[in-house]
């Protein structure tokens, strides 16, 4: 025993490295991960062939339903407007004027789409801007937001499964040549995804809510009696690996 407790006594006890935190370009990767994983879930959700969070199918009529193209226009062309000058400022070479371009144009989008804005600012389709040219203009106009006039009624699944590929090529342009990226760019990213994800929250809650009310109609048929009014709504913060 005497033995045994000596060698115990020199024996050094090996130190147990710290784990590094995680760097802002791992938080960035896992918050783009997140958001892609979530647009595209969203995108094959719009496609009627998905199960809603492994529960019930939610057909292509029940996405009509709640997504009438007659009643859709308004959001359609947002989310037109949103698309097509989301792919104009992909074509910007440098992330962080990007970034810059991007923040400007959610900014100008959430401005537009507010229902006190009333056309404040000019309605015009202007062209593209030089590809680094991340400032305001002078005279009213948007910097970023392209208006363009749509002289036909926009089919509302098929501009949101646009505006969702759109999304997925700028979450990920936010990754390029990011590995470096410092505090103001990752808060800069944080904004940015604010706004952006207040269009998934939107989205998933209904069709959270067709889901909710499809499995409450298929309760009934088996169970008329069941208590079929306490199905808890989705987790929204939870959710954003769907």
């Amino acid at each position: 025993m005497s033995v045994s407790s000596s060698v115990y006594h020199t024996q050094s006890i090996p130190s147990q490295q710290q784990p590094h935190p995680p760097s802002l370009h791992e938080y960035l990767s896992e918050l783009v991960s997140k958001r892609v994983a979530t647009i595209k879930y969203l995108r094959r959700a719009h496609e009627g062939n998905t199960h809603w969070f492994n529960t019930i199918l939610l057909t292509k009529n029940d996405l009509m339903s709640i997504y009438p193209n007659s009643k859709m226009q308004r959001r359609s062309c947002n989310f037109y407007m949103l698309g097509v000058s989301l792919g104009t400022i992909l074509d910007i070479m440098n992330t962080a004027d990007y970034l810059k371009a991007l923040g400007q144009l959610v900014n100008e989008y959430e401005y537009h789409t507010n229902d006190h804005s009333k056309q404040k600012m000019k309605n015009i389709f202007r062209k593209a801007r030089g590809k680094d040219d991340a400032g305001y203009s002078e005279g009213g106009e948007y910097t970023h937001l392209l208006i363009p006039h749509v002289p036909f009624d926009l089919d509302y699944f098929e501009t949101f499964y646009t505006l969702a590929d759109i999304l997925v090529e700028g979450y990920q342009k936010l990754l390029v040549g990011s590995e470096g990226c410092n505090q103001a760019y990752f808060e800069l990213v944080l904004k940015c995804d604010s706004k952006l994800k207040k269009i998934f929250t939107l989205v998933t809650k209904e069709l959270d809510a067709l889901a909710r009310n499809a499995i409450k109609e298929e309760l009934k048929l088996i169970d008329p009696l069941s208590n079929s009014n306490r199905i808890p709504p989705i987790d929204f913060e939870g959710a954003d690996a769907m």
